[in-house]
């Protein structure tokens, strides 16, 4: 027993030989990771609640509604958008959006050039109704007319563009940058993009990157994939391969489809030296991201890839047509 006893003592002195660790997990390039939707979907969520809010029938709120409905039957053209926007919000009233647009109508073919505007708007995204884009700049033309600044946001940024006339384009910028420099980060690339495709100097093309820069400097991903092409063509900056890959792989983060593109683009051309936030990521798998949201370069690239076995992919026909067909159908 003694020597049993030994033995185990002299086991359980021995030093524990440390277990190899287990190796870990290769970190995913962020480009590459999926795109978290759940804050959207909260947001979302609480932009229909409020959207689907009951109706405020409070004694002022009806007695408000009532005094609306009296002067907008009168043909008092301001009580009628009142009263449409009473009706589109439940207040003092139940909900009724259709009710809500008709006034909205009647107002704007009386002449009232907010209601016009709000029209234009409705008519152009579909708020409450179906997309018609000639009513939407019919209307937002004829508050654009009447100086109301959102009618004429809207014709710059949806119907005015590089192939309009001088003027129309002049009308455009003013508008987009008087909301640029009211903080609305959505017309600082919008502006950039006007101002490239219509440079005809050195000096122009600066300007329109620099509106690019503010815009990527926001995190556009539009402004993010601009100053990145700018750099890899060398438009209105210093050509360099370096920065544009750095901005590219920043759009790419961003989700933007051009920017997935170019990021593989420069990578699989051996542009630009090392990814920064990253491992390089596998140029087809960023040409896939691309290409199932549309983009047009990326399908293309799949096309080929498919054809000749690139990319490390064997050759494929049938994914080549499936992708043809899609370049077919855009």
């Amino acid at each position: 027993m003694k020597t049993i006893l030994l033995i185990l003592n002299l086991a359980l002195a021995q030093p524990v030989l440390a277990q190899p660790a287990a190796a870990p997990a290769p970190r995913q390039h962020p480009a590459l990771v999926e795109f978290d939707m759940t804050a959207q979907g909260d947001m979302r969520a609480r932009v229909q609640a409020v959207i689907n809010r009951p109706a405020d029938l409070s004694p002022d709120k009806v007695a408000a509604f009532e005094k609306a409905r009296s002067a907008a039957e009168g043909g008092d053209t301001v009580a009628q958008l009142d009263l449409a926007q009473m009706l589109h919000g439940g207040e003092g009233t139940p909900r009724e959006v259709g009710a809500g647009l008709a006034w909205m109508q009647k107002s704007a073919e009386g002449g009232y050039g907010p209601a016009q505007a709000f029209l234009g708007v409705a008519y152009t995204l579909g708020q409450g109704m179906a997309v018609d884009r000639k009513l939407g700049e019919y209307w937002s033309r004829k508050g654009a007319a009447q100086g109301v600044e959102l009618a004429n946001f809207t014709v710059a940024m949806h119907f005015e563009n590089i192939h309009s006339s001088a003027e129309e384009q002049a009308h455009a910028l003013h508008w987009l940058k008087f909301y640029a420099e009211n903080g609305f980060i959505y017309a600082y690339n919008e502006i950039g993009y006007r101002l490239m495709m219509t440079a005809h100097a050195d000096a122009q093309r600066k300007e329109a990157f620099g509106w690019y820069m503010r815009a990527a400097k926001a995190l556009d991903p539009p402004g993010l994939n601009n100053v990145a092409y700018s750099y890899e063509v060398g438009q209105g900056v210093q050509q360099s391969d370096e920065a544009a890959l750095g901005w590219y792989e920043m759009a790419a983060i961003a989700k933007s489809p051009p920017g997935q593109t170019g990021f593989a683009r420069l990578l699989e051309q051996g542009r630009g030296g090392p990814t920064r936030q990253g491992p390089a990521p596998a140029p087809f798998s960023l040409y896939l991201l691309a290409a199932k949201q549309g983009d047009v370069e990326a399908i293309e690239r799949l096309v080929k890839v498919y054809d000749n076995g690139e990319l490390g992919q064997a050759p494929n026909p049938a994914q080549a047509a499936l992708w043809r067909e899609k370049l077919r159908l855009d």
